[in-house]
């Protein structure tokens, strides 16, 4: 009489325990697909590390269903007989479609030698000087003041300045001088002509 008792408690037991139990598991599942962003299959793995053996590997693009994310960069893959663990992060919850490598970027041609050779001559009559006060004035001694980023005009530019801007000079060098936006910190080159103590 007790064994029966204690066959009906445990299959009572079993019972609630599988109604708490499977539908968490059966919840927890979705579908994701592999998306790694070098396109190579995604690693199956024996456990949730990198450091685990690899027992398998998912194309990119093909679909997955996953049993749960573990909350520490891994997620549990519904995986045959045993369990595989992948990087959460190269899982999408949409299809990524078929891959596309990202284009590298165009190797820029070198500077030409010329203008190369013409800037270090510039850069050779450098001479540094004790800072002194300027103000800006462009062409007619009305008009706004290119600095840039080097002492050429075809360098790139750095900031336009407004007529009656002051800047501070900190090296000359022939019709070139280095300037210093003593508000920004901004340096640059300017045009010696355009500037006035």
């Amino acid at each position: 009489m007790m064994t029966k008792r204690i066959v009906a408690l445990v299959a009572v037991l079993t019972l609630v325990m599988t109604m708490f139990i499977l539908p968490t598991t059966a919840g927890a599942i979705y579908e994701a697909y592999s998306c790694c962003s070098n396109g190579k299959p995604l690693n199956v793995r024996s456990g949730p590390g990198k450091e685990y053996e690899r027992i398998g590997s998912v194309a990119y693009g093909e679909m997955v269903a996953v049993d749960h994310d573990l909350g520490n960069g891994w997620s549990e893959l519904v995986w045959g007989s045993v369990p595989g663990y992948v990087m959460t992060s190269l899982l999408s919850r949409t299809d990524p479609g078929p891959y596309r490598p990202t284009p590298r970027p165009q190797p820029q041609p070198a500077p030409s030698p010329s203008g190369g050779s013409a800037l270090n001559n510039i850069f050779k009559k450098a001479r540094f000087v004790s800072p002194y006060t300027v103000t800006l004035r462009g062409t007619r001694g009305t008009g706004s003041v290119n600095v840039r980023w080097a002492p050429s005009t075809d360098s790139a530019l750095i900031q336009t300045y407004a007529y009656g801007s002051t800047m501070q000079v900190i090296a000359e060098m022939g019709d070139w001088s280095q300037v210093v936006d003593p508000v920004t910190g901004i340096t640059g080159f300017a045009m010696s002509k355009f500037l006035y103590r």
